[in-house]
């Protein structure tokens, strides 16, 4: 097939992929283990949750979107007024290293499974931190089907973070990695992180991409701006760079995950596309950005039905997973609520919403 990217074959030369998502979950199945992780009746033995005999996914819930600090790693945060990420400026409403409470919570609210990515901090550190906090997190959730985890890589040495990635999904069991929308101020189309594009390719995992250090934070110092405005907007810049910088079009089998509802990217798609239309954006892709704009993925974190309704409708519902931001007191602790509550929604678009599509997407064997 001919490059969409003339000139740049070299730099973005296609990996093995793997294109053969396992089908969604019909009807009431079984929980099947699958490498790191224990059957369920070793689970129960251990009397380390509640037996759950079966998966309904029509019913069942997986939130994407969770944040966990395993106890053995506290001392890689942070010190200092504002830095520890994990700190009072975060108003956590739980303790982020507590999985019983944790998993009690998780029961109030219905959630079934949760995905957990470590601290935003701690993506793209030192090599060595970030192969001992994901052995932390693995430790800490083996035998326990209720998490999954996603690996934390040091992108910023893209060769190290594909082989950190490997090792994370093919022995701690991980179904994916965090990624944080730059790297050290790099935007996500520079070619020297092909190396880590092509192994997500072939071994078939997401990235959940999440923002931290966002642009223009010297003049978002007040009023929590930072995060209002600074998390969407540098999430929009992120999936701005892997449209217009052709990486969904090298490497289309890519998928991502987009925290927060894709920030304010899915309200500026048309200006986008407008821009395309009139030959005002430099850019390597031949094809409107709405074709690839369509490759991504979405949590449900909009803090509005009507705006939660406005993306469903935009991206359509297997495009969408619940998300919680849990223990953080901007998150959503209760999305299946606003999910419930979109007017015209199927019953088969809430069951992809609900569980469907994170089966699907992060390749659960449930």
């Amino acid at each position: 097939m001919e490059s969409l990217l003339p000139g740049r074959e070299e730099v973005w030369r296609r990996g093995a992929s793997s294109t053969n998502l396992r089908s969604t979950l019909q009807g009431r199945v079984a929980i099947r283990p699958r490498a790191g992780r224990c059957p369920p009746q070793r689970i129960q033995q251990r009397g380390i949750v509640p037996p759950l005999p079966v998966y309904n996914p029509r019913v069942m819930r997986i939130d994407v979107h969770a944040h966990y600090l395993p106890e053995s790693c506290s001392d890689l945060m942070p010190s200092g007024p504002g830095r520890n990420p994990f700190g009072p400026a975060a108003n956590l409403k739980d303790d982020p290293s507590n999985l019983d409470f944790r998993m009690r919570k998780m029961d109030e609210r219905g959630v079934d499974i949760q995905l957990v990515s470590g601290p935003n901090w701690l993506q793209n550190a030192d090599p060595a931190q970030c192969a001992r906090l994901n052995d932390s997190v693995a430790e800490a959730i083996a035998g326990n089907d209720r998490f999954i985890g996603l690996a934390s890589v040091p992108m910023q040495e893209p060769e190290t973070a594909a082989a950190e990635l490997e090792r994370c999904v093919k022995e701690l069991g991980m179904r994916g990695l965090e990624m944080l929308t730059h790297v050290n101020g790099e935007n996500l189309d520079e070619p020297r992180f092909a190396p880590l594009y092509r192994k997500m390719e072939e071994l078939d995992v997401p990235a959940f991409m999440h923002p931290n250090n966002v642009l223009g934070a010297d003049r978002l110092t007040s009023y929590f701006l930072n995060n209002l405005i600074g998390n969407p907007t540098d999430t929009s810049v992120a999936v701005a760079s892997l449209i217009f910088g052709g990486i969904l079009a090298e490497m289309p089998t890519l998928k991502f995950v987009l925290s927060h509802g894709g920030g304010t990217s899915p309200h500026l798609r048309g200006r986008w596309e407008h821009g395309w239309r009139q030959g005002l954006v430099e850019t390597p892709i031949t094809r409107p950005p709405s074709e690839y704009f369509r490759l991504l993925y979405f949590d449900t974190i909009t803090h509005s039905v009507p705006l939660l309704n406005y993306l469903v409708d935009t991206v359509g519902p297997e495009r969408v997973m619940l998300g919680s931001d849990y223990p953080f007191g901007m998150g959503d602790y209760a999305p299946e609520e606003q999910v419930a509550a979109l007017p015209h929604l199927t019953d088969d678009g809430r069951a992809a919403i609900n569980s469907e599509n994170a089966i699907r997407v992060f390749g659960l064997d449930l």
